[in-house]
């Protein structure tokens, strides 16, 4: 009877730790997921930072004054 019962809690313990194994792997499969998920979404997120840069300076607009130019060369 002891060598039954010691038989049986073998058997269940392995089936725990197999049981234990799975949820471990599919726990740490919706990690990776839920990782690779929200990695991508920043990394779209910030894809068009560099293009929306400020660059400080001055600069000056002369599309007026060149047709204010062309107006006058004509008369």
């Amino acid at each position: 009877m002891i060598i039954v019962q010691r038989l049986l809690g073998a058997v269940v313990g392995i089936l725990f730790l197999l049981a234990a194994l799975v949820f471990a792997s599919i726990a740490l499969g919706i990690a990776l997921a839920v990782g690779v998920a929200v990695w991508a979404w920043l990394w779209w997120r910030a894809r068009s930072l560099p293009r929306r840069r400020v660059i400080e300076g001055e600069y000056r607009d002369v599309t007026h004054l060149e047709s204010v130019e062309d107006r006058r060369s004509r008369f």
